[in-house]
């Protein structure tokens, strides 16, 4: 199977042609996974492209409690391979984001890392590496996944959180959290058209 798609490829039932049509696939531990469907700007420059998803990792993170794919433990970070074909009408996007623990616990990244060089294998690519981010200084740790998108605090996560009403997918603690996260998520908001968790087509919103 190759992740390179045809040049001609009929549209799917969620595609628009006069969009960039991403798909984001997201893994958690235990099979548990959600599929975002969204329509970016008609654009075919890719590092733009890239730059306009960054806040979407953000949104996904915080959309439930996610453990590590690899081990288990309560994620607080996560590993993002994105694939973009611009020269396709209309261009299209895959983003595989990999909740993980740590990527300082050396298991955990070995697993990802394999991950990483079978989606080279099957693209076709020649194997490489995969870049380890900075050691972190002792003592830091990165936001817990599936707190609130707001404030990001641990503690949010004994509340009880609320979907955003407009993408199905962004928690909140609080409607002041929500308020004040609105100038970074109202984009990535307005692009989502669907949301699923676990299974396709299962729109189970509840956890």
């Amino acid at each position: 199977m190759s992740l390179q798609p045809p040049a001609d490829v009929p549209l799917r039932d969620w595609e628009r042609a006069d969009k960039v049509n991403l798909e984001v696939l997201t893994y958690g531990w235990e099979g548990k996974m959600a599929t975002v469907r969204m329509h970016l700007p008609m654009d075919r420059d890719m590092q733009r492209l890239h730059d306009a998803t960054r806040n979407l990792i953000r949104d996904v993170k915080h959309s439930r409690f996610w453990k590590c794919e690899f081990c288990g433990r309560p994620a607080r970070e996560a590993q993002v391979q994105t694939a973009t074909w611009v020269r396709v009408t209309p261009p299209r996007m895959a983003m595989y984001i990999h909740h993980i623990c740590d990527h300082d616990r050396k298991s955990c990244f070995d697993a990802v890392e394999n991950v990483y060089k079978t989606m080279q294998r099957l693209d076709g690519r020649p194997e490489t590496s995969l870049p380890r981010p900075p050691k972190k200084p002792a003592g830091e740790v990165h936001p817990l996944s599936g707190s609130c998108a707001g404030c990001e605090k641990d503690e949010s996560m004994d509340k009880t959180m609320r979907r955003c009403s407009g993408c199905k997918l962004t928690r909140y603690c609080s409607v002041a959290c929500q308020k004040e996260d609105w100038s970074r998520h109202k984009s990535t908001c307005k692009q989502i058209c669907s949301v699923t968790f676990d299974r396709p087509f299962d729109a189970t919103l509840e956890d």
